[in-house]
């Protein structure tokens, strides 16, 4: 008998690749460029635009950009509707083709699990795009209802947005194992709450983090083809607690 009953992911880092700084920089310069602005100008009026709607959960693109725009240019400068409309097209094609960047590996572990009887649950971090574009998005076939951020109005670590998960697969938190990359102190949670963590690694250089440095952790993966071998080890590490 399982000891464990959910598996609870995280999604950028975990199940699909991380965000890479350069190409990040690349997307909004591509955005400033259909809309005529300065490179430097556009990235700090973006960064600042989202400070409005901290999970992520701001009203549309359409208003996200008005006010970026606000910030770098008086309304007699405006780009064109067809201008704006590019930009957020450029925006949404970056957000999905990002999150359909699924690790190789991940397909079979999450079938597997599914398999084993394992509940699954997905907690992220994430703005607005994500949401409204998850039924396109290839994980959202294990993952139907994700919590999100921009959702739920609840950011990681809160210790909020994680019960809010477990809640809605009616598990305990004592019975979840927490799989992430340990960005935004998300184990110091998980942890505290009962739940066992295991790290996804990877090379961090160049990586879009809020914490440069991966925690270290008891249980790790480099790759998805040790997941099997070891969730099977942290259940048999927990046979008759």
């Amino acid at each position: 008998m399982m000891f464990f009953h959910a598996l609870l992911f995280d999604l950028n880092g975990t199940l699909v690749d991380i965000y890479r700084v350069s190409e990040y920089r690349q997307h909004l310069d591509a955005m400033a460029d259909v809309l005529g602005l300065k490179h430097d100008k556009f990235r700090d009026a973006w960064s600042r635009s989202f400070t409005a709607w901290p999970h992520g959960d701001y009203p549309s693109l359409q208003v996200r950009f008005e006010l970026a725009l606000g910030y770098c240019l008086d309304t007699s400068e405006y780009p064109s509707r067809e201008a704006i409309a590019e930009a957020i097209r450029i925006r949404v094609d970056y957000i999905t083709t990002q999150q359909g960047k699924v690790k190789e590996g991940v397909p079979e572990a999450l079938d597997w699990a599914v398999g084993q009887g394992y509940k699954l649950g997905l907690i992220s971090n994430c703005s607005l795009e994500t949401s409204e574009y998850w039924e396109t998005i290839a994980l959202s076939r294990w993952f139907p209802e994700p919590t999100l951020s921009c959702i739920v109005k609840l950011n990681k670590p809160d210790a909020a947005i994680f019960l809010y998960a477990t809640e809605r697969l009616g598990v305990e938190p004592e019975r979840c194992i927490y799989i992430a990359d340990g960005d935004d102190h998300e184990f110091d949670t998980a942890t505290a709450l009962g739940m066992e963590v295991l790290l996804v690694r990877y090379d961090t250089t160049d990586t879009y983090r809020n914490e440069p440095i991966q925690p270290e952790t008891r249980y790790a993966i480099d790759h998805f083809n040790e997941f099997q071998a070891t969730i099977e080890r942290i259940e048999a590490d927990h046979d008759g607690n």
